[in-house]
């Protein structure tokens, strides 16, 4: 997007405006130490949102009453405004641009309390400035589920921007860290996971058919998981749907009017007709006692199969616990460490005989065969505990069922106890005819589970949901282009900045999923930042980053809402670390660091460049995109001689190297710098 800041300034206690007005393309600010170059920086970020107020204290922090930052969105004016260690936020959109075109119109008049927001109000409607109106970003909503509150995930907000914005003096040459705000992890993973909605390739709607999506393939999971408990869950539901039927014709001694094949392909119907039926009994009541006695029967075959079962189980807890024991005691037996052998002989006659010999070999064969016998022992326990495990399978539906049919018996016999005593024949009937009702619905609910016809309909679900996310969307290989492209811009700028001639030729390489940077001299070798030596090294590293990722955002045009604004504060002191700048005239040979052997002159050639590439890349991005990017640098260079015939007072917008100059002059209240 076309973006640049207009303004940033400070209303003092005296309703007198301090401001520098800055253009597109590079602006300079440069001037002596302690004048409040850095100051510029952090009065921006207070302005866009910060929770921190990190103006440095003195001068400015003693009379300002009020700090704020105009920013030009294409055609409007955003007028952002804090003040002094405060959480609310000023913001207006100004269409009338010519009344901000002047700094020093924005005195305390302009800064009406009804554009004062509170901060969640401010930032919402900031993101909104930039044309960002994703409000849900979740996925997968189960995720959401799980969170405390169920809350949403933070939503895109603008003060991600100022990680692509902003490089302070400590960040701007650090080997440890790239991005600003980085250092907190919530922060750093929302810059990252909103990168695809900022750089245009997620709308809202991508999250909501992402969500759609994951519910699918959740079903198709969980549909997945219970296709093979399906079965088992309606053959137990059909069992009791029997039990019930042959109860209630016991108890009544009438044949239902439903045979049990019926109940069981159309179970609701089945129930609806059980339902509007009358109770009716017969004189017969000897089939209560009839289906005791079969029950009995049936319980007795269980019994017997589960003690046969048992049987087997406790042969093979035997066999198990004899090999164990057989184990131990075969560790325990102690074996030779050394043998002598010797040849016999007669001690008579001296004659030598093989009859001990012979038995040696005996012997050594006997071993033989008792090692591979114990190497066996091993595999017999491993196929015992098969066994086992075997048993104890096949043992379980039995259980099951002589648990069912001892319950069942054990309801027969109350119901026949009570029979004359607590609850007469009908009322026993009614019961069982709504035992019969629950066991049909619990079947009719087992069958209407989803089967394999309903997961190939889910399936079609879900490949014509991926394929409209691929079609309109497509934020996978959008975000793999996105990385290709800006590893182009990389291998570009990487030649025009000052490497060591080890990193030579450099081949800095940037991921979109997570924000690493490395030097890649080899395929699938890394040299990371924090590996680099030489500070010029990671300056170069920096700027060859923020300058290439903005250069992808003009690319994308009005589909980035990232502004292609850049701060780089103090870049020079990698070349001068230790300079203390005080004079009228900015001296780097002040420095004491510097010796005979470090030539003063070559830093300075290194400063330069710096300075001609971004001149070069501002215009060469305009020229490619129409965008012109906005670089604003704070540093103590100046009046350096820049290549192209381009005059470094061309770019300075504030020089404060004169006593008493400042951002805030250091003298009594009086009217604003310019």
């Amino acid at each position: 997007m076309k973006a640049h800041i207009l303004h940033i300034g400070v209303v003092d206690k005296n309703d007198t405006v301090h401001a520098v007005t800055f253009s597109p393309g590079v602006n300079v600010i440069t001037g002596r130490s302690s004048t409040g170059k850095s100051a510029l920086i952090e009065i921006f970020d207070y302005c866009f949102g910060s929770s921190e107020f990190t103006v440095p204290v003195g001068v400015i922090t003693d009379r300002a009453s009020l700090y704020f930052t105009v920013l030009m969105l294409h055609d409007t004016a955003v007028v952002l405004a804090r003040r002094p260690d405060t959480r609310t936020a000023f913001l207006k959109e100004e269409l009338e641009t010519e009344r901000v075109k002047e700094a020093r119109s924005l005195t305390s008049a302009y800064f009406e309390e009804k554009f004062f927001y509170s901060p969640y109000l401010f930032k919402k409607n900031l993101i909104r400035s930039f044309g960002v109106l994703v409000t849900d970003v979740d996925e997968d909503l189960s995720v959401r589920e799980a969170r405390f509150n169920k809350a949403r995930s933070a939503p895109p907000s603008a003060r991600s921007f100022t990680s692509f914005m902003l490089q302070h003096q400590n960040l701007v040459a650090n080997k440890h860290a790239v991005f600003y705000r980085f250092d907190e992890r919530e922060k750093r993973e929302q810059a990252i996971d909103h990168l695809k909605v900022f750089l245009g390739f997620a709308k809202q709607e991508y999250f909501l058919l992402k969500q759609k999506l994951n519910e699918l393939e959740q079903e198709e999971r969980s549909l997945k998981r219970m296709a093979p408990k399906r079965e088992a869950l309606i053959d137990e539901a059909k069992r009791k749907v029997a039990l019930a039927r042959t109860e209630y014709e016991a108890l009544s001694g009438l044949s239902l009017p439903v045979d049990l094949a019926t109940m069981y392909a159309s179970p609701a119907a089945a129930r609806d007709r059980i339902e509007a039926m009358s109770v009716a009994l017969s004189a017969d009541t000897a089939g209560h006692v009839r289906r005791r006695r079969e029950l009995e029967m049936e319980y007795s075959k269980t019994v017997a199969l589960l003690r046969e079962h048992a049987t087997n189980l406790e042969g093979i807890e035997s066999s198990i616990a004899f090999a164990i024991q057989y184990d131990q005691r075969k560790q325990a037996i102690p074996l030779p460490v050394k043998t002598d052998l010797h040849a016999s002989a007669c001690p008579f006659c001296a004659t030598p005989t093989e009859t001990v010999e012979h038995s040696a070999n005996a012997l050594s064969s006997a071993i033989e065969w008792l090692n591979t016998e114990l190497l066996r022992s091993n595999s017999r326990l491993a196929s015992f505990e098969e066994a086992r495990a075997r048993v104890r399978d096949e043992m379980l539906p039995v259980q099951k069922l002589a648990a069912a049919q001892e319950g069942e018996l054990k309801r027969l016999n109350a119901e026949l106890a009570k029979m004359g005593k607590l609850k007469s024949q009908y009322e026993m009937a009614v019961a069982a005819k709504g035992r019969l009702e629950e066991a049909l619905l619990a079947l009719a609910k087992a069958m209407s589970r989803k089967d394999e016809s309903d997961l190939a309909q889910l399936r079609r679900n879900i490949a014509k949901l991926q394929a409209d996310l691929k079609r309109k969307f497509d934020v996978q290989t959008k975000l793999a282009q996105a990385e290709e492209r800006i590893a182009e811009i990389l291998d570009d700028l990487g030649t025009r900045f000052d490497f060591e001639d080890s990193y030579k030729p450099i081949r800095l390489r940037f991921s979109v999923e997570t924000f690493d940077l490395w030097h890649e001299p080899a395929k699938d070798k890394k040299v990371f930042l924090r590996s680099m030596g030489s500070g010029a090294n990671w300056l170069s590293c920096h700027l060859a980053l923020f300058l290439a990722l903005h250069r992808y955002f003009c690319e994308l045009g009005d589909k980035c809402a990232i502004p292609p604004i850049l701060f780089l504060d103090q870049p020079s002191q990698v070349y001068f670390p230790a300079l203390l700048d005080n004079d009228a005239e900015f001296n780097a040979i002040q420095d004491p660091s510097r010796t005979s052997a470090h030539k003063v002159d070559e830093d300075l050639r290194a400063v330069t460049n710096l300075f001609d590439q971004l001149v070069w890349y501002c215009e060469d991005t305009f020229k490619e995109t129409g965008i012109r990017p906005q670089i604003i640098v704070t540093d103590h260079a100046d009046k350096l001689t820049l290549a192209n015939q381009v005059e470094f007072e061309s770019l300075v917008r504030k020089r404060w190297r004169k006593p008493g100059e400042g951002f805030i002059s250091a003298a009594p209240y009086g009217p604003a710098l310019e």
